[in-house]
Parts: C-alpha cells; sequence; structure tokens
C-alpha cells in the first residue's frame, strides 16, 4: 500500500513538473486559496451567509443585534479579509477555465473556457460591490445600503 502512495506522489511530482508555467501557478492560487479560506475561518461569524442573505432592514438589523459590538468588528474584519479572497478565487477559477482548455480539442469547450476566465472578473467585481454595502450596513443600517447589500 505504502509503495502504490509513493509511487502516485512520484508520478504527481513528475506531472506537475511536466505542466507550462499558467498550470503551475494555478496550483499555487488554488492552494493559496485554500489556505486563505482556512486563515479566514476564525475571522468569520457563524452566521454571516444569513447577514448577506438578509433581505430586510429588520432581518439584518436582528443579526447586527446578536452580534453584538464583538461580532460586528469581526464581521467587519471578515468582510475586509474577503476582499482578498476575492481577488484569489477569481484568479485561480480564471486560470483553470484556461488551463482546461489545453486538455480539450473541441473548439466550443476552448471557446466556453475562454469565457468563463473572464466572466468570473465580473463575479467577483459583483462580490466586491456586495462586500462594500456590507460595510456601510454595519455602519449605517436603512434600506438603501440593505437594498445594495442583499
Amino acid at each position: 500500500m505504502n509503495c502504490k502512495i509513493s509511487r502516485k506522489l512520484v508520478a504527481s511530482f513528475y506531472l506537475v513538473l511536466a505542466m507550462g508555467k499558467q498550470a503551475k501557478l494555478f496550483w499555487i492560487v488554488t492552494l493559496v486559496t485554500i489556505g486563505w479560506i482556512i486563515l479566514m475561518r476564525p475571522f468569520t461569524p457563524t452566521n454571516i451567509v444569513q447577514f448577506e442573505l438578509a433581505r430586510t432592514v429588520d432581518a439584518a438589523q436582528q443579526i447586527i443585534d446578536d452580534w453584538g459590538d464583538e461580532g460586528i468588528s469581526k464581521a467587519r474584519l471578515s468582510i475586509y479579509l474577503d476582499f482578498i479572497f476575492i481577488f484569489l478565487y477569481a484568479w485561480a477559477i480564471s486560470l483553470g477555465a484556461k488551463v482546461s482548455t489545453a486538455f480539450s480539442a473541441n473548439q466550443n469547450l476552448v471557446t466556453a473556457g475562454g469565457f468563463f476566465s473572464r466572466v468570473i472578473w465580473f463575479a467577483g467585481s459583483c462580490d466586491i460591490i456586495e462586500n462594500v454595502a456590507m460595510l456601510m450596513t454595519l455602519s449605517e443600517l436603512n434600506e438603501l445600503t440593505v437594498s445594495m447589500a442583499f
């Protein structure tokens, strides 16, 4: 069993060496993104997703009240850390879409990979807008900030 695992590790190592620069960069960025998720975890309130999905001032206010000052500080830090995560996940997905096109002879898949490698940056931009709006909501809760964030 150990011999099989060692062979797989050696084969994987040679596969990484044989990859192009963009594929290596994809794996590095993906691992950094996963590491960032792990790093962010202790700073993320357990109900941050519910806050992101709150659709009314009352719902957002209830979550903010439940957090208290300490929870609000934790949520704010989590949102600031999320800006870096947005860049990392968009970069990883963009690179993954580009790299995956090298494995296909189907022109439709190659075109789709190129399209998705660019459109993910739009999705990341929308996520940035959401984060800014959530920070605004934490500072001043009103219908405008809630509608922008949620």
